[in-house]
């Protein structure tokens, strides 16, 4: 009998909150997971890896993937727009926003490749599961998996009618709806919509082209060069309108599942607050007004468009075949400004148009009951432009480059770029950079200006365009050496096409090939406890970047990387822990052009990353669930490059990557008269991290706690509830980004975390 039929995830499912556990019996119920292509429990999958259900996912109201970093230990997700989200897992980060550069870190929705910069950003609501994998995934989840993977699932139209809604109002100013229809149409066919609707005013003011501001007209020009109201706005808000239609038919040995699904986003701009130039009236701290002088005219749209299809065969007991294709379209456009201040010293606006299309067929087996398996065949395409504008003060921007550039001779040894590493202090490196500022003011503190010169031009755009084309040939087994002892073996081979155009111009075409290897062993130590070992090989693609007559490639990044783990599952504890380490070959960072805003990758060397994490559930009984994580994490640029000599960030730590983080997660639920009470508590830890991997003065982030607290309440019908809730419920003062492009022209911009948000939610269910 075929034991791992891939199908009827919903069905076997039965995690029910956060890692998968489940609180509400005595006995936990099995984690089932399918990262290895087949279900199977999560004990005898040999990959560290976190399980978030979707259960939880309601329950704490998580509908960003950014929340997600709340809860799992080394795992940092930074997620400042839907423009550009950053992953990192055990301190290893995607870091570029070039369209011909490949993500090290896979994300995954429906088992479909999202790991486009502009795509990836997806909204979380009627999800099943999030599998996040942690190290590299060459056979599981393909090119992109370089050192881990975020896999999100939604929940399948189901056979009997279901529906529910929830409504919430926060003191944001914010709103949100969800809901969800589940309809049977005939016994073999089912049907399934959900919506998101998300509103959120941002968490700072933005004082620009305001009777107060240095732009007291309150126009300026945009991309175009024509003049525009900008007056008020706000920054770092929400907006998001997503809906999700499935359509399920089940049939004895058929089951073929087809999603339409869209997003729309409207948010208001980012606060890339300068850290030196200060509001008039005002000062440079992250966490107050800002006066980005864009103004109103800051913002992100975001229309992404998605058709996916899945049919899986079982075409005996033993063998099943499954075939998916999908296509996604994102027109992006953004409005943003780079230094940070009412100062026209650099804005931008950028257009991203993508296509990302692709197919695979897999064939998941077993052979008597020893061997089990897959093979598979994947094709991909990635086709995007990016053109950029930048729009500039002529004066100013004259002014800023010359000053800057005398200082820098004055001063070698105090660099102002952000991505150079430096011994200088903090102090010292403000002293400069506030000779620099103090050029741009006259002595009555109005901006400096020359009537002679237009206050306003513009430079591009920019363009820049990418054809990635990725074949690759999976096949991985897992042989049952003993009742006890299974060896997991697998290899991926990729052949990849990656063509580059650069200002509409310069291309260069280049093809690829590399072969991936999977080693895993798990051993059944008894029926609660089973340890495992892991060694796969992930791979960072070339670059190709034609430039002015001559072509650029960027070596492959590669990483060695080794897990050695331990699971434990009884009735009413699970645990979990490993030890990993990776070494890293030709570890591409890049960096913006200041002038472009192109992004280049270099490499700068051979890296190493290692660290424990682990987590522990308890059901305490059967009203208390108390969860505990913890992840400790040494990643650093090595003292020499391969071949002994020296680099620039040699021993720095990898931007973000902290040394320490972890979250405790309490779930209580009780009776009060006729109600039913839930209450959960969620606190986070993070130590210092770095922004850039420079490790530059000012640019981190010290040690802090955040803590999310919610109050249920149901009736004895259980059809409706509410619930309170406080989000940062301390208030904690935190920044999610700091440096930014303002960073490399010599003057960092901050980008603050949420402040304490409060707000009501009621439910309803049917």
């Amino acid at each position: 009998m075929f034991k791992y039929k891939a199908r009827n995830h919903v069905a076997t499912y039965v995690a029910q909150i956060l890692i998968g556990w489940s609180c509400t019996a005595l006995a936990m119920e099995e984690i089932v997971v399918t990262a290895q292509k087949r279900e199977q429990s999560i004990t005898d999958v040999p990959v560290t890896m976190d399980v978030i259900s979707g259960d939880f996912l309601d329950r704490t109201n998580t509908t960003e993937l950014d929340e997600l970093s709340r809860l799992l230990p080394n795992v940092v997700i930074q997620e400042q727009a839907v423009s550009l989200p950053s992953f990192s897992i055990r301190g290893i980060t995607d870091d570029t926003a070039s369209v011909s550069s490949t993500p090290r870190i896979s994300v995954y929705q429906d088992g479909f490749d999202i790991s486009k910069k502009t795509v990836s950003s997806a909204a979380l609501f009627d999800v099943e599961r999030i599998e996040v994998l942690k190290g590299p995934q060459p056979t599981l989840f393909g090119v992109a998996a370089a050192n881990g993977a975020i896999s999100i699932l939604s929940r399948k139209p189901g056979k009997e009618f279901a529906a529910n809604g929830r409504i919430a109002t926060n003191s944001q100013n914010g709103i949100e709806f969800q809901g969800m229809v589940n309809a049977p149409i005939s016994e073999r066919f089912s049907f399934r919509l959900a919506s998101l609707v998300r509103e959120q005013d941002g968490v700072v003011n933005n004082q620009a082209c305001s009777p107060e501001s240095f732009n007291p007209s309150g126009q300026i020009e945009d991309n175009n060069g024509n003049r525009q109201d900008c007056a008020g706005g706000t920054l770092n808000g929400v907006s998001v309108q997503a809906f999700r239609a499935s359509l399920l038919a089940d049939f004895d040995d058929l089951n073929v599942t087809l999603r339409l699904a869209q997003e729309y986003n409207d948010q208001p701009g980012i606060n890339f607050k300068s850290g030196s130039i200060a509001p008039r009236n005002g000062d440079t701290s992250p966490f107050s007004d800002a006066e980005l002088g864009f103004g109103s005219l800051l913002g992100i749209e975001r229309d992404l468009q998605s058709i996916d299809l899945t049919v899986n065969y079982l075409l005996t007991d033993n063998l099943e075949l499954s075939f998916d294709a999908f296509h996604k379209e994102v027109d992006l456009t953004e409005n943003f400004d780079a230094d940070g201040s009412a100062l026209r010293i650099q804005d931008a606006y950028f257009k991203n148009d993508t296509r990302i299309y692709g197919a695979s067929t897999r064939a998941v087996f077993s052979v008597g009951e020893e061997f089990t398996g897959f093979v598979g065949l994947s094709y991909n395409r990635d086709k995007s432009i990016l053109p950029f504008t930048i729009l500039v003060d002529p004066f100013i921007r004259g002014v800023f480059d010359a000053t800057k550039a005398n200082l820098e001779a004055l001063n070698p040894n105090i660099p102002l770029d952000q991505n150079i590493a430096t011994t200088a202090s903090e102090a010292d490196i403000k002293v400069v950079r506030d000779q620099l500022v103090a050029a741009l003011f006259n002595a009555d503190g109005s901006p400096v200006s020359d009537p002679n010169v237009p206050s306003f031009a513009s430079q591009g755009p920019f363009v820049f365009e990418a054809d990635l084309e990725i074949t690759s040939m999976v096949a991985e087994g897992t042989y049952a050496v003993t009742d006890d002892l299974d060896v997991t073996a697998g290899l991926r081979f990729i052949d990849e096409t990656r063509l580059t155009r650069n200002f509409l111009v310069f291309e260069a075409e280049e093809s690829f090939t590399a072969t991936l290897p999977r080693l895993a062993v798990n051993y059944a130590y008894n029926e609660t406890t089973s340890l495992y070992f892991n060694y796969a090989e992930g791979r960072r693609s070339p670059v190709v970047d034609p430039n002015f007559g001559d072509t650029i490639i960027t070596a492959a990044e590669t990483v060695d990387s080794y897990d050695l783990g331990l699971k434990y599952f009884s009735d009413r504890v699970y645990a979990t822990v490993s030890v990993f380490a990776s070494n890293y070959s030709n570890y591409q960072q890049s960096f913006t052009d200041a002038v472009t805003l192109q992004s280049n990758t270099v490499t700068v060397g051979d890296s190493s990353m290692s660290g424990i994490e682990g987590m522990v559930s308890v059901d305490v009984d059967a009203s208390l669930n108390v969860a505990v994580s913890l992840g400790l994490l040494d990643a650093k640029f090595a003292d020499t490059a391969i071949d002994g000599s020296a680099f620039d960030y040699a021993g720095n730590r990898f931007r973000l990557a902290p040394e320490v983080s972890g979250s405790l997660s309490v779930n209580k639920t009780f009776s009060l008269a006729n109600w039913a009470v839930d209450v959960n508590w969620v606190s986070a830890y993070q130590s210092e991290v770095f922004f850039e991997s420079s490790n530059y003065p000012g640019l981190s982030q010290d040690a802090y706690w955040i803590s999310d607290a919610s109050i249920k309440l149901s009736p004895a019908s259980n059809v409706w509830s509410v619930e309170l809730f406080a989000d940062n419920l301390f208030d904690e003062e935190f920044l999610i980004d700091a440096g930014n492009t303002g960073g490399g022209l010599g003057i960092p911009t901050f980008v603050r975390g949420n402040p304490v948000i409060g707000g009501l939610r009621l439910y309803a269910e049917m």
